[in-house]
């Protein structure tokens, strides 16, 4: 009697699936504003696409980045087909706007120093939730799941540009969140 196995590529999309599927699951769920039914469905469309594209995994290495670029597509795309309308988001900074937000600029905090304590993270995850999906998307990539600001600006098919101005408004709107919002703790500023 021969014994019935998976095939090695099937064990292969399995293997590499259990080993992300935590970060892809908890990336989700940032995705959708903590809608647990949403994001399961999210990453459920996730893995099937995946699945189906497998074969064209190129690197067995790049097989993270693969997969968090067909979650942050498929999310694209779920947005795409709910607001049917393609229009550039009405918070992007004109050029001249970002080179002037730029050159203000001073560097923060990052998010890891925060989430030290656990009333502060929840406090950034409810405020995170509230963050239009565009912004929320840019900084769950690049600060909390640590995908380079390149690798980001791929997955959600946007210039580097657009993508940084997102990423600094995201981390502005926090922290004013936060610091009106806070208990006592503060979010400081590095100088």
């Amino acid at each position: 009697m021969a014994k019935h196995s998976r095939s090695k590529p099937t064990r292969a999309f399995e293997e590499l699936v259990s080993e992300h599927v935590d970060s892809l699951y908890r990336t989700a769920l940032r995705l959708v504003a903590g809608q647990t039914a949403d994001a399961e469905d999210l990453l459920q469309d996730t893995v099937l696409r995946a699945f189906e594209h497998f074969g064209q995994l190129r690197h067995p290495d790049a097989g993270r980045s693969w997969l968090f670029t067909i979650l942050v597509r498929t999310n694209l795309n779920r947005i795409r087909a709910a607001t049917r309308r393609a229009e550039q988001f009405h918070g992007d900074l004109s050029e001249r706007e970002f080179e002037e937000a730029l050159a203000a600029w001073r560097s923060n905090a990052t998010p890891e120093e925060f989430l030290d304590r656990k009333e502060l993270a929840e406090s950034v995850i409810r405020t995170l939730d509230t963050l239009h999906p565009e912004l929320r998307a840019a900084v769950v990539l690049t600060d909390v799941e640590g995908f380079s600001q390149r690798e980001a600006a791929r997955m959600l098919e946007i210039p580097e540009g657009t993508l940084a101005s997102r990423i600094f408004r995201a981390r502005r709107e926090l922290r004013q969140a936060l610091n009106q919002n806070s208990t006592g703790l503060r979010v400081r500023e590095r100088t």
